[in-house]
C-alpha cells in the first residue's frame, strides 16, 4: 500500500475560543509582522546609507518574519480567522468576511484622523484619513468581487 492510497486524515481545528494560547499567537502575528516590517524598512535604510552587508542581511530577517508570520497566520486560520474572528470557509465567505474589515476599518480611519486632529497632529490625521479612503476602495472592491461571483 502506498501513500497515495491510504485515506486522508480528517482535520479538526483545535478551538481556541477563550484560551491564553489564542491571546499569545495573536500576540505573536502581530510581533512578526512588525518585525517583518522594520527589517525591511531598515534594509531600504542601509541600502540608502551604501552599507549593502547590513541591507542583505536585514532583508533576510525580514524575509524569515515574513515566513513567521505565514506560519503564525496557517496556525490562527485553522480555528478562526484573526481579524474577524470567523472560521475560514470557502472563498465567497473570506471575501465577505475581509470586505467587512476593511468597511469597519475605513470607519476607524476616520475616528482616527479626527483625533489625532484634536491632539494638534494634522499630518498624523491626514495620514489616517488617507488610509481610511484607501480600505473603503478595498472593501468597494470586494464588495464588487463578491457580486460578481454570484
Amino acid at each position: 500500500m502506498t501513500d497515495s492510497s491510504l485515506p486522508a486524515a480528517r482535520y479538526t481545528p483545535p478551538n481556541l475560543d477563550d484560551t491564553l494560547t489564542r491571546g499569545e499567537l495573536e500576540a505573536a502575528l502581530r510581533d512578526e509582522a512588525v518585525a517583518a516590517v522594520e527589517a525591511a524598512w531598515f534594509a531600504r535604510i542601509a541600502e540608502i546609507e551604501g552599507e549593502p552587508k547590513a541591507a542583505l542581511a536585514l532583508r533576510e530577517l525580514a524575509e524569515q518574519h515574513q515566513v513567521n508570520v505565514r506560519g503564525t497566520l496557517d496556525l490562527l486560520l485553522r480555528a478562526r480567522e484573526p481579524l474577524t474572528g470567523r472560521v475560514v470557509g470557502a472563498t465567497a465567505q473570506n471575501v465577505a468576511a475581509l470586505e467587512r474589515f476593511y468597511a469597519f476599518d475605513a470607519d476607524a480611519g476616520a475616528r482616527r484622523a479626527a483625533l489625532a486632529r484634536r491632539e494638534g497632529f494634522a499630518d498624523i490625521g491626514s495620514w489616517f484619513e488617507s488610509v481610511g479612503r484607501l480600505r473603503a476602495a478595498h472593501a468597494a472592491r470586494l464588495a464588487a468581487l463578491g457580486e460578481g461571483a454570484e
